[in-house]
């Protein structure tokens, strides 16, 4: 009633309180099969948490030379210069109709210094540019080489102990190769694939004002979350929170393997608090390169 109050101190056309009341349902019931609501939900967790959010942050998709946006561009700044920080590039989706299903393997060491993710990590902290030294890295193919630029052998261990923990190297986080459809009838579009074109979209057309930020894309879904892997003669189909897949960012002249973290969203808090230890290391790791030799 006090809604209706306000329209008619407005002067506008009224409706009854059955009807207000039935179109009220009406915009909650199609609102709610969206992602928006996943997406406020996921900020607000975020500025609870003392992140700087912006919602529907704008980009250039340097494919097509068109303005986009990504869900949710979060931010945090390290505590010790230089300034560097952490950014989350989320995408929300949401189904009700269907499961996401994932092929899983166990991360292998050697494969993970070829990761984009991994590299632009360690090549921030060492203050090296991707551009010049990616090839080289690739052919050296050691995470322990990441840093030799800038850190004698003794320093190297140190540092390396501190960032052992990071989220990208976490064994037990488990990295899906590839998605599966489990209804071969089903018409409707792959949100999966548009949501990891979406943050690696998002993650060049922002390349710029990321040389800062150490960046993260993230995919939030409301839904139920599986994978299945080989163990064994066997295969196993178990529920998950979060993995990480490995899709593929466009550079210039070539493809770069990438690590998206794929998180439900009930599990999303718990994500959150991996992420803020991420943080922790990094800011900690810092400092012994601000305070310099």
């Amino acid at each position: 009633m006090a809604l209706q109050k306000r329209w008619e101190d407005k002067g506008e056309d009224r409706m009854n309180n059955e009807e207000l009341q039935k179109k009220i349902s009406e915009i909650r019931k199609h609102i709610l099969k969206t992602g928006y609501p996943s997406e406020i939900e996921i900020g607000n967790i975020l500025r609870k948490n003392r992140w700087i959010v912006g919602n529907q942050q704008p980009y250039i998709d340097k494919e097509w030379g068109k303005l986009r946006a990504v869900d949710i561009y979060a931010m945090k700044l390290g505590s010790s210069p230089p300034p560097l920080g952490v950014v989350l590039l989320i995408e929300c989706k949401k189904s009700e109709n269907h499961e996401w299903v994932f092929c899983t393997q166990k991360k292998e060491g050697e494969f993970l210094p070829g990761i984009y993710t991994l590299v632009d990590f360690f090549m921030k902290l060492g203050e090296s540019p991707i551009s010049e030294r990616y090839g080289e890295l690739l052919r050296e193919a050691s995470v322990y080489s990441l840093l030799g630029a800038r850190y004698p052998a003794e320093k190297r261990n140190e540092l390396l102990s501190k960032v052992s923990g990071i989220h990208v190297l976490d064994k037990a986080i488990r990295m899906g190769v590839l998605r599966a459809v489990t209804s071969p009838k089903r018409k409707e579009k792959d949100d999966f694939y548009e949501a990891t074109q979406q943050v690696l979209s998002a993650l060049e057309g922002m390349s710029e004002r990321l040389k800062s930020f150490i960046a993260f894309p993230v995919i939030v879904f409301d839904g139920e979350m599986f994978e299945f892997y080989q163990e064994g003669d066997d295969w196993q189909v178990l529920p998950t929170n979060h993995l990480q897949f490995t899709s593929f960012q466009k550079a210039e002249t070539s493809t770069l393997p990438c690590l998206i973290d794929v998180v439900r969203k009930t599990y999303f808090p718990e994500y959150l608090k991996i992420i803020e230890r991420d943080f922790s290391i990094l800011d900690e790791f810092m400092k012994p390169v601000a305070d310099g030799p």
